[in-house]
């Protein structure tokens, strides 16, 4: 035989045994007595779940003022006079700036509608003595006119440490806020919490996979894919929110007493494990 055409013999050999070598580590190929057979994967499908209630932390409140005034000019300083005098009691009792945000701030006219007077018509009324005519009011005439002018400022606050609420509750009522909302309890580490209850869930999804597995004289091997079902919404506890109150309702406010409660989050995850 030519010395080259053995070299090339031989390098061929070798290029199919690398081939072949990889096709039966990479691939779901196993060779069979000089014959390649493809053998379907062996799988588990489960879900698994992560759970973890928290007290809350964090008290949200929206105030806002409300100015009615002749011109435009008035309604707004009005309200803006109003809105400082706000934010500056809030920032006295503790709350730090980048947790008092402007959500909403609105100027308009309004329209009102006049009623003219109208004369008397004067018309035919057909009866059984014949045709006679009586006096009747006309419809009545509206006509649109503008108004006041309406000036809005509201402004959401962060409350860092719930305790606390019933305290800025009071300062709020007591600060010339035409309405108040809050507060809505909720918990500070909702994000890195969530990332936690990730990998509890697959572990929780991995052991019941192993349960399953085990009763089946099988083993659990790599993760082929990973679904996230979605987390939860909090559940939060009793008296987590009240209803708006209207400042000016007297010298005095009582508040309610106030319960921040706990949230419950959760993680659910779908994970695709191999079976050995």
């Amino acid at each position: 035989m030519n010395p080259k055409q053995n070299d090339g013999t031989l390098f061929f050999a070798f290029i199919l045994l690398i081939g072949l070598i990889a096709l039966t580590r990479f691939t779901n190929l196993k060779p069979h007595w000089g014959s390649l057979e493809m053998r379907p994967v062996s799988s588990i499908t489960v879900s698994g779940q992560a759970k973890k209630d928290q007290v809350n932390q964090i008290a949200s409140f929206t105030a806002g003022v409300e100015s009615i005034e002749a011109t435009k000019e008035e309604a707004l300083n009005k309200a803006n006079e109003a809105m400082n005098q706000l934010i500056s009691k809030v920032k006295q009792f503790g709350v730090k700036e980048e947790d008092i945000k402007t959500e909403q701030t609105t100027v308009y006219q309004e329209t009102e509608y006049v009623t003219e007077p109208q004369p008397m018509e004067l018309q035919a009324v057909e009866g059984s003595t014949g045709v006679s005519s009586m006096m009747y009011p006309p419809r009545p005439s509206t006509k649109p006119q503008k108004g006041s002018w309406r000036a809005n400022n509201s402004v959401s606050i962060k409350l860092r440490d719930a305790k606390q609420a019933e305290t800025l509750l009071a300062i709020l009522n007591e600060s010339g806020a035409n309405y108040v909302y809050g507060p809505n309890f909720s918990v500070d580490n909702a994000e890195t919490l969530g990332d936690e209850l990730l990998s509890a869930a697959v572990a929780n999804a991995k052991q019941k996979a192993n349960d399953i597995a085990n009763a089946n004289n099988q083993k659990v091997g790599k993760i082929i894919s990973v679904t996230e079902g979605g987390s939860a919404y909090p559940m939060y506890g009793a008296y987590d929110s009240v209803m708006p109150m209207s400042a000016g309702m007297g010298k005095s406010i009582s508040n309610a007493e106030l319960e921040p409660g706990s949230s419950s989050t959760s993680k659910t995850v779908t994970v695709t494990f191999e079976l050995n």
